[in-house]
């Protein structure tokens, strides 16, 4: 692609590899712009997203004046991706070689995430992969704008969802070590999700690592309770209480194991 948007993280377009010079305001505007790509945008719209704090006149003139500068900055080798619809609304050219993160990881999570549950066709795995490598960190990293938190919670969930499911994918396959690496991966954005949590103790049991589930239920219940003030759920309790009796239970036949083999009397 001629051209690639990285807002992800580290905002930053660049052009043939070169990276372009753009102020805070134009990368903003040049992102919700990407992150609606599929529409024109009426002037007024822009304006109350970017300059409610104007008045109208100075506003528009300083949308003007934005639009101005990033059709200057991103014309490269006579092409630009952003142009003007018949009714001068702004958009990105649909036809312009153009690259943006956002659409990547949408896209690469879409195919998987409508899939039915259980293991993944490799294709949807292997997308599904790679487009969460891509999210290299939340929308627009330390801007706050208010557009900007919705977008970003929304990216964020998706996130969320597709590890959720790769999670799911990697267990059906029977897969558990790389299932427990995804599901704590998940948790390390939102370790107060009490499904994951109770999937990554069972996968710590499955993988005869009985200790590191009931570390992980501990781990879990101080959470829950300095967090939300409440106890793990039944589920979760039901769960632990099952891989401890069937820890009991191993623990018994090796002891009765033990003394078989050492001619011991019971």
């Amino acid at each position: 692609m001629l051209f690639e948007m990285e807002f992800l993280g580290r905002a930053r377009v660049l052009a043939d590899g070169r990276e372009l010079i753009l102020s805070r305001k134009c990368l903003s505007l040049l992102a919700y712009l990407a992150l609606h790509r599929d529409i024109d945008h009426p002037r007024d719209v822009l304006i109350d997203k970017f300059w409610a704090d104007r008045e109208p006149t100075q506003a528009r003139s300083n949308l003007g004046s934005a639009l101005c500068r990033l059709r200057k900055v991103l014309t490269f080798r006579g092409t630009t991706p952003l142009e003007l619809s018949p009714l001068g609304e702004p958009r990105l050219a649909s036809s312009a070689p153009i690259s943006a993160d956002i659409w990547a990881f949408e896209a690469g999570v879409e195919s998987a995430l409508a899939a039915p549950q259980g293991a993944l066709a490799q294709a949807q795995a292997t997308a599904l992969g790679v487009s969460l490598l891509r999210y290299r960190g939340d929308l627009l990293l330390g801007w706050y704008d208010d557009w900007i938190l919705v977008e970003r919670e929304r990216l964020h969930m998706l996130r969320l969802r597709s590890l959720r499911r790769l999670m799911e994918h990697h267990i059906a396959s029977g897969d558990f070590e790389s299932g427990l690496a995804t599901g704590q991966a998940a948790l390390r954005l939102e370790p107060l999700d009490e499904g994951v949590q109770q999937r990554v103790i069972e996968l710590y049991a499955q993988i005869g690592q009985r200790a590191g589930a009931l570390r992980q239920y501990e781990r879990l219940a101080s959470l829950l309770k300095v967090e939300l003030g409440v106890a793990p759920s039944r589920e979760t309790n039901a769960l632990v209480d099952r891989i401890r009796s069937e820890g009991m239970r191993t623990n018994l036949w090796r002891g009765c194991a033990r003394d078989v083999l050492l001619g011991e009397p019971h």
